[in-house]
């Protein structure tokens, strides 16, 4: 029985990771972002602490998928996941927002301190080749917003984000 209480418990974890978690990157999904990012959040704003959250998304995305088919925008996701990983702080979190969009929350820093990681990032993604399957690379780039999440819910630090994003993809 004992055996058998260990396998139903690995198993509910493991359904209950996959439920949060994105396939393809391994990051957090939509719903792992609307588990964790508010309670993150909320926290910071109840003692006091600074928190920061990004929108980002990869440059002309689409046209990378219609040039070199969606083997290599796959390619493309997971290797910018990876650069996540070995750029950004453990305790930050990423979420796949949606096809190439992507969202952060930084726990603990203000914005100015974030723009610096946020850069970090977004120097390492443009300075990376990822290569594809036929033995050809290509380059992603990266745009970023970010908004100081320590004094408003979510759902408008979120929208704050986004439309820093979206200036920043004006500006180029």
């Amino acid at each position: 029985a004992m055996a058998i209480a260990g396998w139903i418990w690995r198993l509910n974890r493991r359904l209950q990771q996959l439920s949060v978690t994105d396939a393809l990157t391994g990051l957090f999904n939509r719903t792992g972002l609307s588990a964790s990012f508010p309670l993150d959040i909320e926290r910071a704003q109840r003692y006091r602490r600074p928190v920061t959250v990004a929108m980002a998304d990869l440059d002309g995305f689409k046209k990378l998928n219609d040039t070199y088919g969606h083997a290599a925008g796959d390619a493309v996701l997971r290797d910018f996941a990876e650069q996540v990983r070995e750029t950004l702080r453990q305790s930050d979190l990423v979420c796949r927002y949606g096809g190439e969009e992507f969202a952060f929350l930084f726990p603990e820093i203000g914005p100015a301190e974030t723009a610096r990681l946020a850069e970090r990032l977004r120097l390492a993604c443009a300075g990376h080749d990822v290569l594809l399957a036929d033995g050809r690379s290509i380059r992603a780039t990266l745009s970023i917003g970010l908004a100081d999440a320590s004094a408003c819910p979510i759902e408008c630090a979120l929208r704050q984000a986004d439309e820093a994003l979206y200036e920043a993809k004006r500006q180029g």
